[in-house]
């Protein structure tokens, strides 16, 4: 069978995308009398404007050389901003409802807490009049330049064996290519292409940044985590406890990364020797088998999640193929209107790649599990938005360590769960502090592409050990949640969801019975519950507590263990 390519025009065309544009811009010029009435509108246009901005950019992923999708993405861009203005209307309009009146208002609400949270959220902004100007100027500025980035990306062309090809292709030879003098050749191809923009993009993160702080400053705000605590719903206490308990397993995950150097035969590496699969599995795994791998992991674990397997299948909701002028990259897309998903990926037949496709199922389990709730239920925290994702992955990955047998198959499958693990629990900490380092230096000015790959290299150092002198210079270029004009420090909610998923994993591990009681009810409460509230009330832990986070990484920390005890003897004494 065929590898998998979604049919959009089944779901929309370009003139329902256009017509659906004209109703939120519609929408948004009516005057609303009451509160009830703003809050309803605003339900409206946020729905309204996710549903046609993920439906756009699947059409930009699918083919990014589709000239018309580019004015789409412009046009789509405005409408948030309208929509990001009424918000900050919205807010100051909860800010004015007397203390007195504000609990019977509430209680009368079926969005009870994401009104509590805007009134909350607005006593830390500035003059409506102010917050309005920020959006409006963000179109071009700090919007333009996340724009920017996205098109000098993908138009980045990398010199390889006498070939021009992308930068997701190179960086993908460079990690994955079994021959190292290959992945050598790679990673010195993206490093030289680099080398030609690292200015531009240098100016490009220093004027997100800039943007970004500028408007903390007119907020006032002494904290610049503020906003990454906002969207991440998640206490400051919380976020440093988990923080604490990630260096307390350093010593840990350096002895994994010199393992898998000396079993090179090496005593230090490059950063993409880290990358790739010491051991790889000798068996091809088809689209075909990958399907049939998830939809039998998840009918076990519980009837609804097989069935809502197959019918994503059947339905031709997931775009895996393998072809030129695909964007890089994964994810799923919510359609809250059409109450549907769609995935979206390239898959290469390989165990991976079956991990990133479960892992994207997760969000899309997470969608139906939230589509009858009213849309101001719906939306997650960014962080909460990775733990259903994150679930699927171990889910089906220890499925398949469990059932194989053979020591080298048993270790290829460890190293991809580890590989994934440790991105989380190790790489992307180093990347948050990175962020803060960067946010700091740049207070003070402009910081140089120099500068900027000094301080990621101190954060790649402490991370892998000293079995990585010298890691990737140009990382930063090409890790791209460092240019989310939308998202505050974007890279530590995937550290944050993953850890909260696997705590959630070992409670359902312990008694898959839970799947359908604590699994669906945290879901459930993602859209309504901040991240303390949910392990408070679902997991019975605490989580401003080193002891909750230590305990998350056991799955990770167990993987480990039995990779250095299985590969122990393959590593010569001297």
């Amino acid at each position: 069978m065929k590898q998998t390519r979604w049919q959009l025009e089944k779901l929309y065309t370009i003139n329902d995308v256009k017509a659906g544009i004209t109703t939120i811009q519609a929408a948004l010029t009516n005057r609303p009398v009451t509160v009830t009435e703003q809050v309803e509108r605003y339900q409206q246009v946020a729905r309204d404007v996710e549903e046609w901005s993920d439906f756009i950019y699947c059409l930009y992923a699918e083919d990014v050389t589709r000239s018309e999708v580019h004015s789409l993405l412009e046009e789509i861009e405005l409408v948030q901003a309208m929509v990001r203005s009424e918000a900050a209307a919205l807010d100051t309009k909860l800010a004015t409802v007397a203390e007195e009146d504000w609990e019977t208002f509430v209680a009368g609400s079926p969005y009870a807490f994401f009104l509590n949270e805007r009134r909350d959220i607005q006593s830390r902004r500035a003059p409506l009049v102010q917050e309005q100007l920020l959006q409006g100027l963000g179109v071009d500025g700090f919007q333009g330049w996340g724009q920017l980035y996205n098109q000098r990306f993908m138009a980045l062309r990398v010199d390889l064996n006498g070939k021009q090809v992308t930068i997701g292709q190179a960086l993908h030879e460079a990690t994955f290519a079994p021959d190292r003098s290959a992945r050598l050749a790679a990673a010195a191809a993206v490093d030289a292409a680099c080398a030609k923009e690292a200015d531009l993009f240098a100016t490009i993160l220093n004027r997100i940044a800039g943007f970004r702080l500028q408007s903390y400053e007119m907020r006032n705000w002494e904290q610049p985590l503020t906003e990454l605590l906002e969207q991440n719903r998640i206490s400051e206490a919380s976020l440093q406890a988990m923080m604490d308990a990630l260096d307390q397993h350093r010593d840990l995950f350096h002895a994994y990364y010199a393992r898998k150097i000396a079993q090179a035969k090496r005593s230090t590496g490059e950063w993409h020797d880290f990358e790739t699969s010491t051991y790889r599995s000798v068996r091809r795994v088809p689209f075909e088998s990958a399907q049939t791998i998830v939809t039998t992991q998840f009918k076990q674990l519980h009837p609804q999640l097989g069935a809502f397997a197959e019918n994503v299948f059947s339905k031709g909701w997931v775009d895996a193929e393998n072809r030129p002028g695909k964007a890089e990259g994964g994810f799923c897309a919510a359609f809250p209107i059409a109450k549907e998903s769609r995935i979206f990926m390239t898959y290469r037949d390989s165990y991976p790649d079956v991990a990133t496709l479960a892992h994207e199922f997760g969000h899309a389990y997470h969608n139906y599990l939230l589509q009858d709730e009213p849309y101001l239920n719906q939306v997650k925290g960014t962080s909460i938005a990775e733990t259903a994702s994150t679930f699927m992955e171990n889910l089906v990955l220890d499925a398949a360590i469990k059932e194989t047998t053979e020591r080298e198959e048993v270790l290829a499958l460890l190293e991809v769960k580890i590989r994934e693990g440790l991105k989380y629990a190790s790489i992307v900490p180093g990347m948050f502090r990175f962020e803060q380092r960067f946010y700091a230096e740049r207070q003070q000015g402009t910081v140089s592409a120099d500068r900027l790959s000094e301080l990621l290299q101190d954060e790649e150092r402490l991370a892998y050990g000293p079995v990585l002198p010298e890691p990737a210079r140009y990382k930063w270029m090409y890790i791209s949640h460092l240019f989310n004009p939308n998202l505050a420090f974007y890279n530590i909610p995937y550290t944050i969801g993953y850890l909260l998923s696997n705590s959630l994993y070992r409670t359902i591990q312990a008694d898959p019975s839970q799947f359908s009681t604590v699994f669906e009810a945290v879901m459930h409460d993602s859209g309504q519950a901040t991240i303390d509230e949910i392990v408070t009330r679902h997991l019975d832990a605490d989580p401003t507590s080193v002891a909750f986070w230590l305990e998350a990484q056991q799955p990770l920390v167990q993987a480990i263990e039995q990779y250095l005890a299985l590969t122990e003897s393959s590593v010569s004494v001297d």
